[in-house]
């Protein structure tokens, strides 16, 4: 890869790349395409333009090379000199020379427009938006092949990176028994409100502030909905599915994970293989967990070898008790800042690092508290609902409200605390984008 990149770079025909959204995921994308050789990154979208350049400034981006194009005329586009347009007009990336575009805004509503635009515009699609991606990512990727242009989960984002050791164990011959993250978990978490996430993370309520950091996105990871979203979109990719509805969310440290994340019969907490699950850095009682998977992933792998099992021993991965099951894992992931992998994979070799196969799994949305009649939901990290992990066919049976199609969303009908909300219970926006393509979706059974 690193030779076809420079090769692009000496030839001075680089990979023009888009991006929208520019918030702190896109900032670190766009930092690190810019310096990346044989990519250029051409034309950037955000609602609040000045933030944007804000934001590409702070992310070591020099301000004579940023030019907002609301305010000015764009750039020459055969100019040698890395300019960066910024723009608030997302038909702009539509319209110009792009090979890739990136989509990171975090919204599900407008990432299912995006990447639906710019696939139709023969782009290839990097999606950042997990929440677009496991409530539509099914019909994208169908529309992309259709296309004969690349829809994929950006690298360096957790999902990718599962999808990525989960590969290299069935390429290798492995069984995977679990494949997972890990996060910073309590059961009393599910319930957490916007404004306790600053506290939480151990930032002061200025400190969130003047970081620009999203309340409701950092509260999301802390009431287990984001890590529901990820864990959906590895099922999605992989027909994995949950242990259970909602996942265990086990305490567990590197060392313990083959002995916890193995079927029942053989002492764990499972009671079926393939199973997407995550971890907890911290104790039930709050302490952290020493030699955690905070930032990480990981697989659980097993072999019907012997002799396979006692190689795996012999070189120090750990292990359980018996040596029957064995984990591998990543310690971190540098989320925006390795997107740079899936825009070459996608334009070099046309393939993704990662995309959905089938609609295995949804995340459903359950009640915070008691909520009543003509209560507005706040959707994804907000006071009202929390999202949980389920089977496809347990959602479509009981119908389910997804998570993704939560906020602003109008109950009719009372929902008492901690039930699942169902798509009869609440008034949904008949323009709704996602909502029409999930119902295309649904029709043509993806």
């Amino acid at each position: 890869m690193r030779k076809l990149l420079e090769h692009l770079e000496n030839s001075q025909t680089p990979i023009n790349v888009g991006l929208v959204g520019c918030g702190r995921f896109g900032s670190m994308a766009a930092s690190q395409i810019f310096r990346t050789n044989g990519m250029r990154l051409s034309l950037v979208c955000d609602i609040n333009t000045q933030s944007a350049v804000k934001n590409l400034a702070n992310a070591g981006i020099p301000n004579d090379l940023l030019n907002d194009i609301t305010l000015k005329s764009p750039s020459p586009q055969n100019s040698n000199t890395p300019y960066i347009d910024i723009t608030d007009d997302f038909s702009n990336l539509l319209q110009a020379n792009l090979d890739v575009i990136v989509e990171s805004t975090g919204n599900p509503e407008v990432g299912a427009y995006n990447a639906f635009k710019a696939i139709e515009s023969e782009k290839h699609l990097i999606m950042v938006n997990v929440e677009a991606d496991v409530l539509v990512g099914p019909i994208l990727n169908k529309l992309a092949h259709s296309k004969n242009v690349v829809y994929s989960l950006a690298f360096g984002d957790q999902p990718a990176l599962i999808e990525e050791l989960y590969d290299w164990a069935l390429s290798t011959g492995f069984e995977v028994v679990t494949a997972g993250k890990g996060t910073k978990y309590l059961p009393e978490y599910r319930k957490a409100k916007p404004n306790d996430a600053y506290r939480r993370y151990g930032y002061s309520q200025n400190e969130f502030k003047n970081n620009k950091l999203n309340p409701k996105m950092y509260n999301s990871f802390l009431d287990g909905t984001k890590s529901a979203v990820e864990m959906c979109s590895v099922a999605n990719m992989t027909g994995m599915i949950p242990d259970i509805p909602g996942m265990h969310f086990p305490p567990a440290s590197i060392d313990d994970i083959p002995s916890i994340l193995i079927p029942k019969t053989d002492g764990g907490i499972l009671s079926k293989s393939n199973v997407v699950e995550v971890i907890s850095c911290l104790n039930r009682d709050g302490s952290e967990i020493s030699n955690s998977l905070r930032w990480g992933v990981f697989i659980v792998i097993t072999t019907d070898s012997k002799y396979l099992r006692s190689c795996i021993k012999e070189y120090g991965v750990p292990t359980d008790s018996t040596g029957k099951y064995a984990v591998m894992w990543r310690p971190y992931h540098f989320v925006g800042m390795e997107t740079p992998i899936s825009i070459a994979k996608a334009h070099l070799y046309k393939e993704a690092t990662g995309s959905p196969q089938n609609q295995t799994c949804e995340v459903v949305a359950k009640a915070k508290n008691n909520l009543f009649v003509k209560e507005v939901l706040e959707g994804e990290g907000g006071n009202n609902t929390y999202g949980v992990i389920v089977e496809q066919k347990y959602a479509a049976d009981n119908n389910l409200l997804p998570i993704g199609l939560c906020d602003k969303a109008k109950l009719i009908k009372s929902v008492n605390d901690d039930d699942f909300i169902r798509m009869d219970e609440v008034e949904l926006d008949s323009s709704s984008f996602a909502a029409n393509l999930r119902s295309s979706m649904t029709t043509q059974k993806l």
